[in-house]
């Protein structure tokens, strides 16, 4: 696997303030947080899971059908 040769100020300013937050040294801190990011990524739901999500609540306001009915023309 190759190494990660990251040659960028503003980063290593981060990993920095990271790893002085943390107490740990700044390789610690970036692995820290990639690995964070990658979690939170994973448990993001899908916009599927959303809209099931959405679906099951509308149920739960007692509607006979999830589907919008448009409203009628007559006023």
């Amino acid at each position: 696997m190759d190494k990660l040769p990251i040659r960028d100020d503003g980063l290593d300013d981060l990993a920095q303030i990271l790893a002085e937050m943390l107490g740990v040294s700044k390789a610690d801190a970036v692995r820290l947080a990639l690995r964070n990011e990658i979690e939170r990524q994973r448990s993001t739901p899908t916009i599927d899971d959303q809209i099931a999500a959405l679906r099951e609540k509308v149920k739960s306001y007692g509607y006979k059908s999830p589907r919008i009915v448009p409203p009628s023309r007559k006023r």
